[in-house]
């Protein structure tokens, strides 16, 4: 037979509806609950949204052990057995009876929930730390009545009615509870109906879950040839299987051996890597000669321009100092030429003083001439001397620009590499 508190919190469902917004203790605020067979399910407990009925059984005898009143309990951060979620807690009872907790075990907060449908079901009051029945006197003779009347349930049940009259003969002290025996008989023979519908309903249910199950039988026997069929065709694998595992093992020897040449040519490739580092810093060395010899060169190009502006200058000096002397040159064959007739007619005049005279005059300016002659012939070695310098320069410069210009043709090969 339904526990009495189980039939009248599913009556409530059955009257406010299903789902129901159930209230919590201060009435502002709702959460969802619905009603199942196996329980109640509810929208405030996360991951675990599931209350069996046997919770608010539970509930009720932990209320009436406690003598109308129990405290809720905390259950957060609390284990069971703290002084804040002890047995006689609500919270407590049920982690104890209902889910098997121990002493130090951790405990699911349920008893929001929990104290809110019995609240809302009109069994409970639910107040601020603790839960207990509307009226105490009350309630708890109303449930031991109602353990007391399953005699008569049993009665009806049978359809024998002469245990109901027979309670119309008791003492008139009894009257009232007669009454509240004949409604809870009214209450308990809707609720054997509604059972009745349930039964039907579940053996529709138990009938299509047969049906399901004989087609389950069904696809498990084709599974079952299946499976079978599987298992051939992995034996037939399983010597593929080893033919692979052979080739795998060759593959892996392979394998092996690339790895070895792999880690050889990894190893030169390291030696050339460091040649190639060296070979580099080789031709960064060679840059920077080759630029410094750029500057130098830069700087030998401007002085050869200088000494070549200089040797210009040199050589129109040089270019009159020659015409002079070709002048003087000429002066001095003319002089000779004339000293030739002085010499023919101081011969024929041997004795007249005045051709001695301009003789003696002749070999003076002749002396004079060849002196300037000697002072032109010194200068112009010297002119010479500097032009043989100013040559070997140019020839040393020439020299200098080649080997740059081949320094810098061994530069770009360098960089082609």
């Amino acid at each position: 037979m339904e526990d009495p508190v189980i039939s009248k919190i599913k009556s409530q469902f059955d009257k406010k509806g299903n789902p129901a917004k159930i209230p919590l203790m201060s009435g502002k605020h709702f959460f969802e609950a619905r009603s199942e067979t196996d329980g109640v399910y509810v929208d405030n407990l996360k991951n675990q949204p599931f209350l069996p009925w046997e919770i608010f059984s539970e509930a009720v005898n932990c209320i009436r052990e406690n003598g109308g009143k129990a405290k809720k309990g905390n259950a957060t951060n609390s284990r069971f057995g703290d002084p804040n979620l002890g047995p006689d807690t609500l919270e407590g009872h049920i982690a104890s009876k209902i889910y098997g907790c121990r002493i130090g075990d951790t405990v699911f907060k349920r008893v929001t929930p929990v104290a809110s449908i019995l609240a809302w079901a009109g069994i409970c009051e639910n107040t601020r730390g603790q839960i207990s029945f509307i009226s105490d006197e009350k309630e708890l003779q109303a449930f031991q009545s109602e353990n007391e009347i399953s005699p008569a349930f049993s009665e009806e049940e049978n359809g024998e009615g002469s245990g109901i009259n027979s309670l119309y003969f008791q003492p008139d002290s009894k009257q009232s509870e007669l009454k509240n025996l004949e409604a809870g008989l009214e209450e308990k023979t809707q609720k054997i109906n509604e059972l009745h519908e349930q039964l039907t309903d579940k053996e529709e249910e138990l009938d299509r879950l047969k049906k399901e199950l004989e087609e389950r039988e069904k696809l498990f026997r084709e599974k079952d040839s299946e499976l079978q069929s599987l298992q051939e065709k992995f034996m037939d694998k399983s010597g593929e299987a080893v033919n692979l595992e052979s080739r795998l093992i060759e593959k892996e020897e392979k394998i092996d051996g690339l790895t070895e040449e792999l880690r050889e040519r990894a190893e030169r490739l390291s030696t050339l890597g460091e040649k190639l580092s060296a070979t580099e810093r080789e031709i960064e060395k060679l840059t920077e000669s080759i630029f410094i010899k750029d500057k130098d060169l830069k700087t030998l190009a401007g002085e050869v321009i200088a000494k070549a502006g200089e040797m210009r200058k040199i050589e129109e000096k040089l270019a009159g100092k020659e015409r002079k002397i070709n002048t003087m040159e000429a002066m001095l064959a003319t002089a000779e030429e004339k000293v030739k007739k002085l010499e023919k007619q101081l011969s024929a005049c041997e004795g007249e003083e005045k051709l001695a005279i301009q003789l003696r005059e002749k070999e003076e300016f002749i002396k004079q001439l060849k002196g300037t002659l000697a002072s032109k012939e010194e200068a112009f070695s010297k002119v010479s001397e500097e032009n043989r310098k100013y040559r070997m320069q140019q020839k040393l410069a020439s020299e200098g620009l080649k080997q740059i210009e081949e320094q810098k043709a061994s530069r770009k090969w360098w960089k082609r590499l």
